[in-house]
Protein backbone atom coordinates (compact mmCIF):
# COMPACT_ATOMS: atom_id res chain seq x y z
CA UNK A 1 0.00 0.00 0.00
CA UNK A 2 1.19 3.68 -0.78
CA UNK A 3 1.54 6.20 1.85
CA UNK A 4 -1.57 8.85 2.26
CA UNK A 5 -0.62 11.91 0.61
CA UNK A 6 -2.44 15.11 1.75
CA UNK A 7 -3.49 18.09 -0.29
CA UNK A 8 -3.86 20.18 2.30
CA UNK A 9 -0.14 20.42 1.81
CA UNK A 10 -0.14 21.72 -1.54
CA UNK A 11 -2.38 23.89 -1.11
CA UNK A 12 -0.41 25.76 1.71
CA UNK A 13 1.85 26.90 -1.21
CA UNK A 14 0.44 30.38 -2.11
CA UNK A 15 1.24 30.21 -5.91
CA UNK A 16 0.07 26.39 -6.12
CA UNK A 17 -3.38 27.87 -4.28
CA UNK A 18 -3.92 30.51 -6.68
CA UNK A 19 -3.22 28.50 -9.93
CA UNK A 20 -5.28 25.48 -8.73
CA UNK A 21 -8.36 27.80 -7.73
CA UNK A 22 -8.36 29.59 -10.91
CA UNK A 23 -7.53 25.79 -12.84
CA UNK A 24 -11.39 24.97 -11.46
CA UNK A 25 -12.97 28.26 -12.25
CA UNK A 26 -11.47 28.38 -15.84
CA UNK A 27 -11.98 24.02 -16.61
CA UNK A 28 -15.57 24.65 -15.19
CA UNK A 29 -16.24 27.93 -17.87
CA UNK A 30 -14.63 25.70 -20.43
CA UNK A 31 -17.05 22.21 -20.11
CA UNK A 32 -20.38 24.99 -19.39
CA UNK A 33 -19.15 26.35 -22.73
CA UNK A 34 -19.16 22.78 -24.63
CA UNK A 35 -22.33 21.61 -22.82
CA UNK A 36 -24.44 24.85 -24.11
CA UNK A 37 -23.49 24.77 -27.74
CA UNK A 38 -24.19 20.52 -27.50
CA UNK A 39 -27.73 22.01 -25.47
CA UNK A 40 -28.40 24.34 -28.07
CA UNK A 41 -27.14 22.75 -31.08
CA UNK A 42 -29.83 20.11 -30.04
CA UNK A 43 -32.40 22.84 -29.51
CA UNK A 44 -32.17 24.04 -33.25
CA UNK A 45 -31.93 21.29 -35.31
CA UNK A 46 -33.79 18.63 -32.68
CA UNK A 47 -30.98 15.87 -34.24
CA UNK A 48 -28.92 13.33 -32.29
CA UNK A 49 -26.68 13.31 -35.76
CA UNK A 50 -26.04 17.01 -35.35
CA UNK A 51 -25.60 17.31 -31.75
CA UNK A 52 -22.68 14.58 -32.54
CA UNK A 53 -21.69 16.90 -35.33
CA UNK A 54 -20.82 20.20 -32.73
CA UNK A 55 -18.75 17.40 -30.79
CA UNK A 56 -16.64 16.18 -33.41
CA UNK A 57 -16.01 20.05 -34.19
CA UNK A 58 -14.84 19.97 -30.92
CA UNK A 59 -12.84 16.69 -31.61
CA UNK A 60 -10.60 17.00 -34.55
CA UNK A 61 -8.26 20.56 -33.26
CA UNK A 62 -8.08 18.79 -29.87
CA UNK A 63 -7.28 15.45 -31.22
CA UNK A 64 -4.76 16.91 -33.93
CA UNK A 65 -2.57 19.24 -31.71
CA UNK A 66 -2.54 17.99 -28.19
CA UNK A 67 0.37 16.05 -29.25
CA UNK A 68 2.04 19.55 -30.89
CA UNK A 69 0.86 21.07 -28.01
CA UNK A 70 3.15 18.93 -25.70
CA UNK A 71 5.98 19.18 -27.71
CA UNK A 72 5.75 22.60 -27.50
CA UNK A 73 4.91 22.35 -23.58
CA UNK A 74 8.49 21.17 -23.33
CA UNK A 75 10.36 23.86 -25.57
CA UNK A 76 8.57 27.07 -24.82
CA UNK A 77 7.51 29.00 -21.14
CA UNK A 78 4.42 26.88 -20.45
CA UNK A 79 2.81 30.48 -19.13
CA UNK A 80 2.78 32.26 -22.19
CA UNK A 81 1.28 29.14 -23.92
CA UNK A 82 -1.35 28.89 -21.36
CA UNK A 83 -1.85 32.10 -21.65
CA UNK A 84 -2.51 32.74 -25.42
CA UNK A 85 -4.78 29.37 -25.32
CA UNK A 86 -7.16 31.01 -22.88
CA UNK A 87 -6.98 34.65 -24.37
CA UNK A 88 -8.90 32.96 -27.52
CA UNK A 89 -11.22 30.55 -25.99
CA UNK A 90 -12.65 33.67 -24.20
CA UNK A 91 -12.82 35.50 -27.65
CA UNK A 92 -14.72 32.04 -29.03
CA UNK A 93 -17.16 32.81 -26.20
CA UNK A 94 -18.22 36.01 -26.22
CA UNK A 95 -18.58 35.68 -30.27
CA UNK A 96 -20.90 32.72 -29.87
CA UNK A 97 -22.57 34.67 -26.91
CA UNK A 98 -23.08 37.66 -28.90
CA UNK A 99 -24.69 35.84 -32.14
CA UNK A 100 -26.86 33.86 -29.55
CA UNK A 101 -27.96 36.78 -27.76
CA UNK A 102 -28.68 38.76 -30.94
CA UNK A 103 -30.99 35.46 -32.12
CA UNK A 104 -28.87 35.04 -35.23
CA UNK A 105 -26.93 31.79 -34.20
CA UNK A 106 -26.76 28.84 -36.62
CA UNK A 107 -25.19 25.36 -36.34
CA UNK A 108 -22.16 26.91 -38.63
CA UNK A 109 -21.35 29.45 -35.74
CA UNK A 110 -21.44 26.66 -32.69
CA UNK A 111 -19.22 24.61 -34.84
CA UNK A 112 -17.03 26.83 -35.19
CA UNK A 113 -16.72 28.16 -30.99
CA UNK A 114 -16.37 24.42 -30.84
CA UNK A 115 -13.60 24.40 -33.15
CA UNK A 116 -11.76 27.12 -31.29
CA UNK A 117 -12.24 25.71 -27.80
CA UNK A 118 -11.14 22.87 -29.33
CA UNK A 119 -8.04 24.65 -30.62
CA UNK A 120 -7.37 26.37 -27.20
CA UNK A 121 -7.53 23.02 -25.31
CA UNK A 122 -5.29 21.35 -27.70
CA UNK A 123 -2.63 23.80 -26.86
CA UNK A 124 -3.65 24.56 -23.11
CA UNK A 125 -4.01 21.03 -21.48
CA UNK A 126 -0.28 19.70 -22.27
CA UNK A 127 1.15 23.61 -20.60
CA UNK A 128 -0.86 23.09 -17.39
CA UNK A 129 0.25 19.44 -16.74
CA UNK A 130 3.96 20.95 -17.84
CA UNK A 131 4.12 23.54 -15.70
CA UNK A 132 2.54 23.42 -12.32
CA UNK A 133 4.97 20.78 -10.76
CA UNK A 134 7.18 24.13 -10.88
CA UNK A 135 5.13 26.10 -8.35
CA UNK A 136 5.59 23.88 -5.26
CA UNK A 137 8.47 21.83 -4.34
CA UNK A 138 9.17 18.44 -5.74
CA UNK A 139 8.25 16.46 -2.15
CA UNK A 140 4.56 17.52 -2.50
CA UNK A 141 4.10 16.83 -5.78
CA UNK A 142 2.08 13.57 -4.94
CA UNK A 143 -0.51 15.55 -2.55
CA UNK A 144 -0.83 17.96 -5.74
CA UNK A 145 -1.96 15.66 -8.60
CA UNK A 146 -5.41 14.94 -6.61
CA UNK A 147 -6.34 18.21 -6.64
CA UNK A 148 -5.48 18.33 -9.98
CA UNK A 149 -7.49 15.97 -11.23
CA UNK A 150 -10.06 17.12 -8.96
CA UNK A 151 -9.91 20.57 -11.05
CA UNK A 152 -10.18 18.37 -14.20
CA UNK A 153 -12.51 15.73 -13.05
CA UNK A 154 -14.84 16.97 -10.96
CA UNK A 155 -15.21 20.63 -13.37
CA UNK A 156 -15.83 18.76 -16.40
CA UNK A 157 -18.76 17.01 -14.72
CA UNK A 158 -20.14 19.23 -12.71
CA UNK A 159 -19.76 21.87 -15.39
CA UNK A 160 -22.92 20.79 -17.20
CA UNK A 161 -24.90 20.73 -14.53
CA UNK A 162 -24.25 24.47 -13.68
CA UNK A 163 -24.94 25.14 -17.37
CA UNK A 164 -28.36 23.56 -17.36
CA UNK A 165 -29.65 25.14 -14.37
CA UNK A 166 -28.14 28.73 -15.83
CA UNK A 167 -29.59 28.07 -19.48
CA UNK A 168 -32.77 27.47 -17.76
CA UNK A 169 -32.86 30.79 -15.31
CA UNK A 170 -30.62 33.09 -17.68
CA UNK A 171 -30.59 31.65 -21.20
CA UNK A 172 -27.80 30.49 -23.44
CA UNK A 173 -26.47 33.88 -24.52
CA UNK A 174 -26.10 34.74 -20.60
CA UNK A 175 -24.01 31.30 -19.88
CA UNK A 176 -21.54 31.80 -22.85
CA UNK A 177 -20.74 35.31 -21.63
CA UNK A 178 -20.58 33.96 -17.84
CA UNK A 179 -17.97 31.60 -19.33
CA UNK A 180 -15.57 34.05 -21.08
CA UNK A 181 -15.26 35.34 -17.80
CA UNK A 182 -14.56 32.16 -16.09
CA UNK A 183 -11.70 31.45 -18.64
CA UNK A 184 -10.53 34.79 -17.89
CA UNK A 185 -9.51 34.46 -14.18
CA UNK A 186 -6.58 31.86 -15.41
CA UNK A 187 -5.17 34.93 -17.39
CA UNK A 188 -5.15 37.30 -14.30
CA UNK A 189 -3.43 34.43 -11.93
CA UNK A 190 -0.74 33.73 -14.79
CA UNK A 191 0.66 37.12 -13.68
CA UNK A 192 0.30 36.70 -10.05
CA UNK A 193 2.36 32.89 -9.60
CA UNK A 194 6.76 33.35 -9.60
CA UNK A 195 6.82 29.16 -11.00
CA UNK A 196 10.33 27.73 -10.88
CA UNK A 197 12.76 27.49 -13.55
CA UNK A 198 11.99 24.62 -15.84
CA UNK A 199 14.49 22.03 -16.81
CA UNK A 200 16.46 21.94 -19.61
CA UNK A 201 14.19 22.03 -22.86
CA UNK A 202 15.01 19.06 -25.64
CA UNK A 203 17.04 19.80 -28.71
CA UNK A 204 16.52 19.02 -32.17
CA UNK A 205 13.22 19.34 -34.52
CA UNK A 206 9.93 18.74 -33.17
CA UNK A 207 9.03 15.69 -34.75
CA UNK A 208 12.19 14.29 -33.15
CA UNK A 209 11.43 14.98 -29.96
CA UNK A 210 7.38 13.99 -30.18
CA UNK A 211 8.74 10.42 -31.49
CA UNK A 212 11.23 10.05 -28.69
CA UNK A 213 8.56 10.52 -25.95
CA UNK A 214 6.58 7.61 -27.72
CA UNK A 215 9.90 5.68 -27.36
CA UNK A 216 9.96 6.90 -23.89
CA UNK A 217 6.52 5.81 -23.71
CA UNK A 218 6.97 2.01 -25.31
CA UNK A 219 9.92 1.32 -23.02
CA UNK A 220 7.75 1.61 -19.54
CA UNK A 221 5.29 -0.63 -20.27
CA UNK A 222 2.90 0.57 -17.11
CA UNK A 223 2.68 3.97 -18.53
CA UNK A 224 1.68 2.44 -22.29
CA UNK A 225 -1.03 -0.08 -20.40
CA UNK A 226 -2.09 3.55 -18.07
CA UNK A 227 -2.26 5.40 -21.24
CA UNK A 228 -3.90 2.93 -23.68
CA UNK A 229 -6.97 1.80 -21.30
CA UNK A 230 -7.42 5.87 -20.57
CA UNK A 231 -7.42 6.31 -24.52
CA UNK A 232 -10.17 3.53 -25.45
CA UNK A 233 -12.20 4.45 -21.79
CA UNK A 234 -12.41 7.86 -23.06
CA UNK A 235 -13.43 7.03 -26.78
CA UNK A 236 -15.97 4.35 -26.13
CA UNK A 237 -17.53 5.29 -22.79
CA UNK A 238 -16.68 8.47 -21.26
CA UNK A 239 -18.84 10.51 -23.80
CA UNK A 240 -21.77 9.39 -22.11
CA UNK A 241 -22.00 12.66 -20.33
CA UNK A 242 -23.26 13.79 -24.27
CA UNK A 243 -25.99 11.93 -24.56
CA UNK A 244 -27.72 13.14 -20.87
CA UNK A 245 -29.81 15.84 -23.65
CA UNK A 246 -31.47 12.91 -25.26
CA UNK A 247 -32.18 10.38 -22.55
CA UNK A 248 -33.84 13.55 -20.68
CA UNK A 249 -35.68 14.21 -23.78
CA UNK A 250 -36.46 11.21 -25.31
CA UNK A 251 -36.24 8.69 -22.91
CA UNK A 252 -36.80 10.29 -19.01
CA UNK A 253 -39.29 12.92 -20.22
CA UNK A 254 -37.84 16.44 -18.64
CA UNK A 255 -36.72 19.41 -19.14
CA UNK A 256 -33.64 21.62 -18.51
CA UNK A 257 -33.78 21.71 -14.76
CA UNK A 258 -34.24 17.82 -14.91
CA UNK A 259 -31.59 17.48 -17.13
CA UNK A 260 -29.60 19.70 -14.94
CA UNK A 261 -30.14 17.48 -11.84
CA UNK A 262 -29.28 14.36 -13.27
CA UNK A 263 -25.92 16.30 -15.24
CA UNK A 264 -25.24 16.90 -10.96
CA UNK A 265 -24.98 13.63 -10.13
CA UNK A 266 -22.13 13.08 -12.39
CA UNK A 267 -20.60 16.06 -10.43
CA UNK A 268 -21.59 14.86 -7.06
CA UNK A 269 -19.81 11.22 -7.51
CA UNK A 270 -16.93 12.98 -9.25
CA UNK A 271 -16.24 15.32 -6.10
CA UNK A 272 -16.93 12.50 -3.67
CA UNK A 273 -14.69 10.68 -5.42
CA UNK A 274 -11.89 13.23 -5.44
CA UNK A 275 -11.97 13.98 -1.83
CA UNK A 276 -12.00 10.31 -0.27
CA UNK A 277 -8.88 9.24 -3.10
CA UNK A 278 -6.61 9.88 -0.34
CA UNK A 279 -8.17 7.55 2.23
CA UNK A 280 -8.86 5.23 -0.37
CA UNK A 281 -5.40 4.71 -2.29
CA UNK A 282 -3.70 3.71 1.17
CA UNK A 283 -6.08 0.85 1.94
CA UNK A 284 -6.37 -0.57 -1.90
CA UNK A 285 -3.30 -1.34 -4.20
CA UNK A 286 -3.18 0.97 -6.51
CA UNK A 287 -4.14 -1.81 -9.97
CA UNK A 288 -6.90 -3.02 -8.11
CA UNK A 289 -8.01 0.50 -7.48
CA UNK A 290 -7.95 1.05 -11.28
CA UNK A 291 -9.61 -2.42 -12.49
CA UNK A 292 -12.48 -1.96 -10.01
CA UNK A 293 -13.14 1.67 -11.05
CA UNK A 294 -13.60 1.37 -14.42
CA UNK A 295 -15.64 -2.22 -14.17
CA UNK A 296 -18.09 -0.14 -11.63
CA UNK A 297 -18.24 2.61 -14.36
CA UNK A 298 -19.35 0.44 -17.09
CA UNK A 299 -21.55 -1.44 -15.36
CA UNK A 300 -23.37 1.50 -14.00
CA UNK A 301 -23.55 3.01 -17.65
CA UNK A 302 -25.21 -0.52 -18.32
CA UNK A 303 -27.87 0.50 -16.02
CA UNK A 304 -28.00 3.84 -17.55
CA UNK A 305 -28.63 2.47 -20.92
CA UNK A 306 -32.10 0.38 -20.00
CA UNK A 307 -33.12 2.30 -16.87
CA UNK A 308 -36.49 4.13 -17.66
CA UNK A 309 -36.60 5.57 -13.73
CA UNK A 310 -35.66 9.04 -13.30
CA UNK A 311 -33.81 8.49 -9.75
CA UNK A 312 -32.19 5.34 -10.97
CA UNK A 313 -30.71 7.04 -13.88
CA UNK A 314 -29.29 9.28 -11.57
CA UNK A 315 -28.12 6.95 -9.06
CA UNK A 316 -26.09 5.20 -12.15
CA UNK A 317 -24.62 8.55 -13.17
CA UNK A 318 -23.52 9.30 -9.62
CA UNK A 319 -21.77 5.63 -9.54
CA UNK A 320 -20.33 6.01 -12.95
CA UNK A 321 -19.05 9.70 -11.49
CA UNK A 322 -17.00 8.59 -8.46
CA UNK A 323 -15.62 5.68 -10.49
CA UNK A 324 -14.60 8.05 -13.09
CA UNK A 325 -13.02 10.32 -10.30
CA UNK A 326 -10.87 7.33 -9.31
CA UNK A 327 -9.55 5.97 -12.43
CA UNK A 328 -8.54 9.09 -13.31
CA UNK A 329 -6.46 10.17 -10.40
CA UNK A 330 -4.88 7.02 -10.19
CA UNK A 331 -3.65 7.12 -13.24
CA UNK A 332 -2.58 10.90 -13.55
CA UNK A 333 -0.63 10.21 -9.88
CA UNK A 334 0.78 7.57 -11.63
CA UNK A 335 2.54 9.07 -14.86
CA UNK A 336 2.92 12.55 -12.88
CA UNK A 337 4.46 10.96 -10.03
CA UNK A 338 6.95 8.82 -12.31
CA UNK A 339 7.59 10.93 -15.09
CA UNK A 340 11.03 12.66 -15.60
CA UNK A 341 10.59 16.23 -16.14
CA UNK A 342 11.82 17.01 -19.25
CA UNK A 343 9.13 14.45 -21.01
CA UNK A 344 6.49 15.83 -18.81
CA UNK A 345 4.91 17.89 -21.16
CA UNK A 346 5.16 15.52 -24.01
CA UNK A 347 4.44 12.41 -22.03
CA UNK A 348 1.35 14.24 -20.29
CA UNK A 349 0.09 15.41 -24.29
CA UNK A 350 -0.36 11.99 -25.02
CA UNK A 351 -2.88 11.32 -21.76
CA UNK A 352 -4.64 14.82 -22.37
CA UNK A 353 -5.74 12.82 -25.63
CA UNK A 354 -8.62 11.68 -23.66
CA UNK A 355 -9.95 14.52 -23.22
CA UNK A 356 -10.01 14.91 -26.88
CA UNK A 357 -11.60 11.48 -27.28
CA UNK A 358 -14.45 12.18 -25.03
CA UNK A 359 -15.64 14.60 -27.77
CA UNK A 360 -15.17 11.78 -30.22
CA UNK A 361 -17.01 9.34 -27.71
CA UNK A 362 -19.89 12.00 -27.75
CA UNK A 363 -19.62 11.81 -31.74
CA UNK A 364 -20.00 8.35 -31.77
CA UNK A 365 -21.95 7.65 -29.12
CA UNK A 366 -25.18 10.10 -30.33
CA UNK A 367 -24.42 8.97 -34.65
CA UNK A 368 -24.73 5.02 -33.14
CA UNK A 369 -27.71 6.01 -31.07
CA UNK A 370 -29.71 7.81 -33.81
CA UNK A 371 -28.64 4.62 -36.32
CA UNK A 372 -29.52 1.96 -33.27
CA UNK A 373 -31.03 3.74 -30.66
CA UNK A 374 -29.71 5.78 -27.77
CA UNK A 375 -29.68 2.54 -25.41
CA UNK A 376 -27.81 0.12 -27.33
CA UNK A 377 -25.04 2.87 -28.26
CA UNK A 378 -24.51 3.43 -24.60
CA UNK A 379 -24.06 -0.51 -23.70
CA UNK A 380 -22.73 -1.58 -26.28
CA UNK A 381 -19.60 1.13 -25.93
CA UNK A 382 -19.44 0.12 -22.20
CA UNK A 383 -19.43 -3.60 -22.65
CA UNK A 384 -16.36 -3.53 -24.93
CA UNK A 385 -14.63 -1.81 -22.03
CA UNK A 386 -15.69 -4.31 -19.62
CA UNK A 387 -14.49 -7.29 -22.23
CA UNK A 388 -11.28 -5.00 -22.88
CA UNK A 389 -10.09 -4.60 -18.69
CA UNK A 390 -10.91 -8.24 -17.62
CA UNK A 391 -9.38 -9.76 -21.34
CA UNK A 392 -6.32 -7.34 -21.08
CA UNK A 393 -5.49 -5.08 -18.48
CA UNK A 394 -6.03 -7.20 -15.40
CA UNK A 395 -3.41 -9.98 -16.91
CA UNK A 396 -0.74 -6.94 -17.15
CA UNK A 397 1.92 -8.27 -14.57
CA UNK A 398 3.54 -4.92 -14.55
CA UNK A 399 0.46 -3.13 -12.87
CA UNK A 400 1.08 -5.14 -9.52
CA UNK A 401 4.26 -3.40 -8.92
CA UNK A 402 3.56 -0.09 -9.59
CA UNK A 403 5.19 1.91 -6.78
CA UNK A 404 4.15 5.26 -6.67
CA UNK A 405 7.70 6.68 -5.37
CA UNK A 406 8.81 9.99 -7.13
CA UNK A 407 12.08 10.26 -9.40
CA UNK A 408 15.02 12.36 -7.74
CA UNK A 409 15.13 15.29 -9.65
Amino acid sequence: MEEKANPLLALSVRDFRLYWLALVTQVVGQHMFAFTLGWLAFEITGSQAQLGFIHLCGFVPQFVLTLLGGVLADRIDARKLIGVAQVNAAVAMILVGGVTLLGVAQLWHLALGAFLWGFSAAIDEPARASFFPRLLPRPLLRSAVPLISMAFGSSRVIAPSIAGFLIAAAGAPATFLLCAAAVSTMIAVLFLVRPAHAAARPHGSLLDSFTDSLRYIRANEAFARVIGVALLHATLAMGFIHMLPVFAKDVLQVDSRGLGILASAAGIGALAGFMSYGWLQSRIAWRDLVVSALTLYNVALIGLAFSDWYWLSFFTILVAGLCHAYFLTCAQVMLQTLVEDHYRGRVMSVFALVWSLMFLSGFLLNVAGEWAGPRLALAGGAAIMLAYVWLSLVRARVLKHVVLAPRAG
